[in-house]
């Protein structure tokens, strides 16, 4: 971002990427049966690529909790010896990356912005419930051909079959991870630390805990001779890559061609290391900046893991409990308290999950986005609000005013809010003035956007005030308590009106 972060948050930033990406990435190699290596050299060709081709706007390529969790769920299961299993994650690498990069190259910019935030959200919770199911057994230290509701609710009532010290070590990996009071250190990379001084102690096999099977680093793995369903695997990676696309047009709407190349590039070279599958990771919905000394602790400590050799005695139930905190540290639970009585958002998110969740992963997001893509462009059609007009900015001053040519929705909230933040970045102002007169719809994927959008002018020492709002939709978004948006930064007044009514009176503006 353009603005300056601190040496803590740049510490924060560091401690995150050694406490939330590493721990990911050994988790699914873990429970996937694949070697460690597998997970560091995935590791360290996304902060490599993130530190030489990413410029001065850096976007974090790690190997992010859905996209991993479902190369996780490709090859959990996959019938075959631990070196097929290996050929088949790296060519599942190859082709995501080979996908994304015809998604850069073919698609046009910005192709899945339309999809609202209820939708995008429903998806990441229907892939998180899903793989839930999967990794449930692995705590209960089960066996489990089939990861249906059906079989997850026969395990949870033969509660006699469970593996008692292998629920014991998962809540104990629980408890430490949730009642750890820190938000700078890497907790996670912590208990596999202490599960590998307990292995010296009391050996693990000892309680009929399984441990993954691991192998030696092999260079260009996918050379290994490999008899696999090709058709399965080339959609199975186009799946990945589908869902990768969509997190970089909901997290990085400006930089989506550059981005998706970028993670193509990534995963391609992971490929070809013997590496996993990269995404994207974010922090505060922010790319993050990555520094040298960042990636030297971070070579130096992969180093140490892969020295050590830490994961041949991690034992499966801690790899799935920090699976799941991962996935919970990643969900952004304060956008779903603006779900609040927003009856159709409510809709749209349930719909999506039960998607997902009937369909399974892979089928059920082709069919939500297919879906959310017609349905989303017909109701923006109907509204007039496709094709977008930009907004024109006019100083008055040291005021900004921005006056939005058209209504606000789902279809254009992005593109008018990221303009209009383009229009002001470098202005010397201190009061930005956005008139919606012409209209605001009240829903989830608008608020969000004006979040960011009130959160970035706040970084650069700017308050945000939204005028021209209608009497519902202002009263809509005041009790929504939003971020960096008061109710005295919200009004009914058009710019015009509100500027000319603060300089003759000398009140403040209110709603």
């Amino acid at each position: 971002m353009s603005t300056k972060l601190s040496p803590l948050i740049w510490f924060s930033h560091g401690w995150i990427l050694l406490g939330y990406v590493l721990p990911m990435a050994l988790a699914c190699a873990g429970i996937a049966g694949l070697p460690v290596s597998m997970a560091l050299a995935g590791v360290m060709c996304a902060l490599m690529c993130s530190v030489f081709f990413c410029g001065r706007k850096k976007a974090l390529l790690t190997p992010s909790p859905f996209s991993a969790l479902m190369l996780m769920a490709s090859i959990a299961y996959y019938a075959g010896a631990v070196s097929e299993r290996i050929a088949v994650a790296s060519m599942l690498t190859l082709f995501t990356g080979i996908w994304l990069l015809l998604l850069a190259v073919m698609l046009p910019q910005h192709c899945l912005r339309c999809i609202a935030r209820p939708v995008w959200h429903g998806i990441g919770a229907g892939i998180a419930l899903t793989l839930i199911v999967m990794l449930v057994p692995i705590i209960l230290g089960v066996s489990a051909n089939d990861s249906s509701w059906l079989e997850q609710w026969m395990l949870l009532i033969n509660w006699q079959s469970w593996n008692w010290p292998s629920v014991a070590l998962a809540g104990l990996s629980f408890a430490i991870l949730m009642l750890w009071r820190t938000k700078s250190q890497p907790k996670a990379l912590w208990v596999l630390l202490l599960v590998w001084i307990l292995s010296h102690i009391w050996p693990f096999s000892l309680i009929g805990i399984a441990t993954p099977v691991q192998q030696n680093w092999q260079l260009l793995s996918l050379l290994n001779p490999l008899y696999a369903d090709w058709p399965l695997l080339v959609f199975l990676s186009a799946t990945v890559a589908l869902l990768i696309y969509v997190e970089v047009c909901q997290y990085l709407p400006d930089q989506s061609r550059h981005s998706t190349g970028l993670a193509g590039l990534a995963n391609i070279l992971a490929a070809l290391t013997g590496g996993m599958v990269v995404s994207l990771g974010y922090a505060a919905d922010q790319a993050v900046k990555i520094r040298l000394s960042t990636l030297v602790a971070m070579v130096l400590l992969l180093a140490l893991i892969f020295c050590w050799s830490w994961w041949a005695y991690v034992p499966l139930p801690v790899l799935a409990v920090i699976a799941l905190y991962v996935i919970c540290v990643q969900i952004n639970w304060c956008e779903l308290r603006l779900y609040y009585r927003q009856w159709n958002d409510l809709l749209w998110l349930c719909v999506s999950t039960i998607l997902i969740i009937l369909f399974g992963i892979y089928a059920g997001l082709w069919l939500v986005i297919s879906l959310g893509v017609i349905v989303m462009s017909c109701y923006s059609l109907r509204m007039h609000a496709w094709p977008v007009l930009l907004p024109e900015v006019q100083v008055i001053a040291q005021e900004a005013i921005i006056v939005l040519p058209q209504i606000l929705l789902f279809a254009n909230a992005s593109t008018l809010l990221q303009r209009s933040r383009d229009l002001v970045s470098e202005l010397n102002v201190q009061r930005v003035y956005l008139d919606v007169s012409a209209g605001c719809r009240t829903d989830v994927t608008v608020f969000v956007h004006l979040q960011a959008l009130a959160r970035e002018l706040h970084q650069q020492n700017k308050m945000l005030f939204v005028c021209g709002l209608s009497e519902q939709a202002c009263m809509v978004l005041i009790t929504k308590n939003l971020d960096y948006l008061l109710p005295e930064q919200l009004s009914t007044r058009n710019a015009e009106s509100l500027l000319i009514y603060q300089r003759y009176t000398g009140e403040p503006v209110t709603a």
